[in-house]
């Protein structure tokens, strides 16, 4: 077996001591489909319990939680926006809806331009408790939750359910690890929240199953090992931080930090402001700087690869694409095509291996995105999506946002050779266009 060591376990006992003292031993759910305030009262939950930590989704999200999903949550904090009722709908149907799927769940509703009305409303769907949302007293919500942060912390466990054909719970056991639920899943691995047993702190496992596998290449090996060398290699806040690997004759696994206020995916679901969208695109440009100067060229920026943190910080993840430049050309060539079509630069399409300014072409993508509220290349096919890419007009800005046209048109140039040369000189380019960012 390859084991990585802990990266922390070389801090003094004192100091693992008082980080063990410190971690989460609960977790809860926030829910609403603003981002931006679904993390301030996530924050709000932080402070009001510091052993309760709380992972952010928005309402549809919350609809394809499975049962057993559902029961990793200690309790779930749903905002309740009354103002904004749609015809034939009913703003506590959520409520009600998760109610009856987990009837022993606590629920909190935070309402805005709520009253004593829609406060018993929702305490008759469900709730336990209620708050107007702009008047949440800290300790009143610490004296709220505590019971149930206890409760788990109490228990130590979350209840495994027994392993079945249709409940999809038969979990690896990944020594060191208690796997809480299952994050993502694609044909080639599985993320896992779970908690880390010697360091009491959660983290996103993941893991590559080998069993009931025909073969597993030494190829396979290879990029497994490449995404934690790549990892393990950078160090800078806006890139996530690997905790421990391992490879065994059953699986392979990676650990990396949680991100419980997911992902740019998700934070464009809501619009997003010019100011956000250039301290986005900023922060993103910072991590490929520190990226491009190790020699690794990421291949899959796309916003779902791109984290956000509770202070609005972006932290960039998932190397599985990415290629350092001492790796032979062959090993890359299995995963080429792996970035997401609507993010993916045209050479990369040709077949070619893109370099540094092909991932300033995907941050191109995802700037104009940030910045109009659409993706610049559109198609009912594959081909209609790649040709756009290739060849396809870049489209213009709308006209308040105009003078970050000649910035987005150098990015999405269709010949490397137009982009800019390195995410240095288009951070020279934003600050000249936009001036420097406020401190």
């Amino acid at each position: 077996m390859l084991r990585r060591p802990y990266r922390e376990q070389a801090l003094p006992y004192e100091a693992r001591k008082q980080a063990a003292a410190n971690a989460y031993t609960g977790l809860c759910l926030v829910v609403h489909d603003d981002l931006e305030l679904r993390l301030r009262l996530a924050g709000l939950v932080r402070r009001a319990v510091p052993t309760l930590d709380a992972h952010c989704v928005g309402l549809a999200a919350l609809d394809n939680l499975s049962a057993e999903q559902l029961r990793s949550y200690c309790a779930i904090l749903i905002i309740v926006e009354f103002m904004q009722k749609s015809a034939g709908t009913d703003p506590l149907a959520p409520l009600a809806r998760l109610h009856a799927r987990a009837p022993l769940l606590p629920l909190f509703v935070f309402a805005r331009h709520g009253n004593e009305r829609l406060a018993a409303r929702a305490m008759k769907a469900g709730a336990v408790d209620y708050w107007p949302i702009h008047s949440v007293d800290v300790a009143e919500l610490a004296a709220a939750l505590q019971p149930h942060a206890g409760a788990v912390a109490v228990a130590g466990e979350v209840p495994k359910p027994a392993a079945s054909a249709s409940d999809g719970s038969d979990y690896p056991e990944v020594a060191g690890y208690r796997l809480l639920k299952k994050i993502a899943h694609t044909s080639a691995s599985t993320v896992y929240l779970a908690r880390n047993s010697d360091l009491a702190q959660m983290v996103a496992l993941k893991v590559q199953n080998l069993q009931g596998l025909a073969s597993v290449s030494d190829e396979d090996r290879q990029r497994f090992a490449r995404e934690c060398e790549i990892l393990s290699s950078l160090n800078h806040r806006s890139i996530a931080d690997i905790i421990d690997f391992g490879i065994t004759p059953e699986y392979l696994y990676l650990a990396l930090e949680y991100f419980p206020c997911g992902s740019m995916r998700e934070r464009l679901k809501n619009p997003v402001s010019e100011s956000d969208a250039l301290n986005y695109a900023r922060q993103i440009a910072g991590a490929l700087q520190v990226v491009h100067a190790a020699g690794i060229v990421h291949r899959d920026l796309k916003p779902s690869n791109l984290m956000l943190t509770t202070d609005n910080r972006v932290v960039l993840i998932d190397f599985g694409s990415a290629r350092a430049q001492l790796i032979g050309h062959d090993l890359s060539r299995s995963d080429m095509m792996t970035g997401t079509p609507y993010y993916v630069c045209p050479e990369q399409i040709d077949g070619n291996d893109p370099d540094q300014r092909g991932d300033l072409y995907s941050l191109g993508i995802i700037f104009y995105e940030m910045l109009a509220g659409r993706l610049p290349f559109l198609g009912n096919k594959l081909t209609d999506i790649f040709d756009g890419h290739r060849s396809g007009p870049i489209p213009s800005l709308p006209a308040p946002l105009a003078r970050y046209q000649p910035l987005i048109n150098r990015l999405l140039a269709k010949k490397p050779d137009d982009r800019y040369a390195s995410a240095a000189q288009f951070l020279e380019a934003i600050e000249a266009v936009a001036g420097p960012r406020s401190s």
